[in-house]
């Protein structure tokens, strides 16, 4: 028995093999139709024969840079999700892939003409065309740049996600309706979307960042964080000097391990800070209740009211005031840090 292997390559001869029939058909019917029609099939045919000669799906392409030298990527895209990774020194590498509404995978001829790519010694600009921002309710493409540790990224993506992680950096990340991860980075990091969830995790220097509408997390952010939302949670986990903003609804604020000076601000939501402090703490909400865990022996001063809530108080080291239940002003163990607390209408939980 005979098996028959087909091959791209195969795929492609037949593919042309077809159009050339197809096209000598249309060069005998010229004769008997009329040249409207002729011409309309000319070009039906022409847009035709790239997509049966084309087997491939994903777009792939590597670019030299001087190892000595820090890449800077400059990314535009007004739909799409963009990955920047670490791969190796002296190369950036390029990827495409995508798929239509209906989940059909894009090709190569359309992915390339999808992207503007062009390199300038270690500069590489990276921009999405006018014909696939057109087509962005219908497509979904994925650019994946797998660059040398020494990068530094200014990336805007309109509608998407954007995932940056290992590289150097510094890092200026903006978006429309974006998703923002960043993690590993060396340098500073400064991230702005009007709305979408960032992620930031393990970065050397200060971070930035700021969403209309959506959730903010830190982990490991040494440098500390300006963290700021319109509307969502901000969650911070071992930060050094940080300032965490919710300026509207009902998003709230945790704070664990916090390694310096720390504020945190919401409108009817709440603020949880559970921590030793390193710094002094300012803690306000509008309307939310404010909950503060900290270890027994400190040496502190704390000042903390609320205008039309109560204090919960569970520790032997600090006493109520029973001449003024919204008001608390205490030295602890001879004073020290500043620890202060307020809150419109919620309570004020110190544990």
């Amino acid at each position: 028995m005979t098996i028959a292997v087909v091959t791209p390559a195969i795929k492609r001869e037949g593919a042309l093999t077809l159009a050339k029939g197809v096209l000598s058909r249309i060069a005998l019917m010229t004769n008997s139709l009329g040249p409207r029609i002729a011409i309309l099939f000319l070009l039906l045919s022409t847009l035709l024969l790239p997509t049966w000669a084309q087997s491939g799906y994903d777009f792939h392409q590597t670019l030299a840079v001087a190892p000595a030298q820090a890449v800077a990527l400059d990314v535009t895209l007004a739909n799409g999700d963009l990955e920047v990774l670490y791969s190796k020194d002296g190369e950036v590498s390029v990827t495409a892939t995508g798929h239509d509404a209906n989940g059909t995978r894009l090709n190569e001829a359309f992915l390339k003409a999808s992207l503007f790519l062009e390199q300038n010694g270690n500069h590489i600009t990276l921009r999405q065309t006018s014909s696939a921002a057109y087509l962005q309710d219908r497509l979904h493409i994925r650019y994946r740049m797998d660059v040398p540790y020494r990068t530094e990224v200014i990336s805007h993506v309109d509608r998407g996600t954007q995932t940056l992680s290992g590289i150097m950096g510094p890092v200026r990340a903006t978006g429309g309706k974006c998703d923002v991860k960043a993690s590993y980075l060396s340098k500073d990091v400064r991230i702005e979307v009007e709305s979408g969830n960032l992620d930031l995790e393990v970065i050397g220097e200060s971070v930035a960042a700021r969403t209309g509408r959506g959730n903010i997390s830190g982990t490991r952010l040494a440098q500390g964080v300006n963290a700021e939302s319109g509307d969502g949670d901000i969650t911070l986990i071992v930060v050094g000097p940080s300032t965490a903003t919710v300026k509207n609804g009902t998003g709230r604020i945790d704070a664990t391990a916090i390694g310096s000076n720390f504020t945190g601000t919401t409108q009817a939501g709440e603020v949880h800070v559970k921590a030793e402090p390193r710094g002094n703490w300012r803690l306000n909400s509008v309307s939310g209740s404010i909950h503060i865990e900290m270890p027994p022996i400190l040496k502190l001063n704390l000042i903390a009211s609320t205008d039309s809530g109560l204090f919960q108080i569970d520790r032997d080291d600090i006493v109520e005031s029973v001449t003024d239940p919204h008001h608390l002003q205490q030295q602890i163990k001879g004073g020290g840090l500043r620890v202060e607390a307020h809150t419109g209408s919620g309570n004020i939980s110190i544990r």
